[in-house]
């Protein structure tokens, strides 16, 4: 505590497995009485970990919270007085905090597109097989800018009810996996990597409109495109269609 050497002889009654190879070597229990006795700290403590309620950390209220506790505690001329640091700026873990904060938005951005893909596919698909039914409204009489209008409507009724009830379904399992989270300590034996045992998911504001991105847009838009043939049908085409 005061800058010395600390020397002390610990008796070894057990052991345990944690089963990571980094805590398995290095980490050990012990009374924290004897560790104040060992380090000259009594009544001391060199370091408190704080954890939010629902275990997400959250970089801009951390930053507020530090913020405020060092200016009300933190003497910058007293070397003992305490400092409160959030979890960015320990070591390298503002690094590693960044990466996976640029590694889970760019997976975001690549699930995005991929879904913006195949629902435009289906979209563009369910516009081409429905030919026969254009042509037959069209050879009634319905007006071609109608039937193109009527299926953009349909298209974004189809996307709004499927992202609702794929958002619903996505936020109740994320909820889930935020509250329980996903238990993998068995997967974990022997890893030389300091990992959580427990996954969680995290709910953020984004995760109540992303999905409507691919859900409405892709569908209006493919439609849209496999609707342009509607414009390019000729009537003398309609009957040889029907009869067929």
């Amino acid at each position: 505590m005061y800058g010395s050497m600390a020397i002390y002889n610990f008796k070894v009654v057990g052991t345990i497995t944690f089963g990571m190879s980094a805590m398995d070597r290095g980490a050990m229990i012990a009374d924290i009485n004897d560790i104040q006795l060992a380090l000259d700290m009594d009544s001391a403590t060199g370091e408190i970990l704080g954890i939010f309620k629902d275990n997400i950390y959250d970089m801009e209220r951390a930053e507020l919270i530090k913020q405020q506790f060092n200016e009300t505690f933190n003497d910058p001329n007293d070397e003992f007085s305490p400092i409160m640091l959030q979890l960015k700026d320990i070591g390298f873990l503002g690094d590693y905090l960044d990466i996976v904060s640029g590694l889970s938005t760019y997976l975001v951005t690549v699930f995005v597109v991929l879904m913006s893909i195949i629902l435009w596919n289906v979209g563009l698909l369910g516009g081409i097989r429905r030919y026969g039914e254009v042509g037959l409204r069209l050879a009634i009489g319905e007006h071609k800018g109608h039937i193109y209008r009527s299926m953009l409507y349909e298209s974004v009724m189809i996307g709004l009810i499927g992202s609702f009830i794929g958002t619903a379904l996505g936020l109740g399992s994320a909820y889930w996996l935020q509250a329980h989270g996903f238990n993998v300590g068995d997967l974990m034996k022997n890893a030389t990597m300091m990992m959580p045992g427990v996954f969680r998911a995290q709910v953020t504001p984004e995760t109540y409109y992303i999905g409507f991105i691919p859900g409405v847009i892709s569908m209006v838009l493919g439609t849209a495109l496999s609707g342009f043939g509607i414009y390019r049908r000729q009537t003398a085409q309609l009957f040889k269609e029907l009869e067929v």
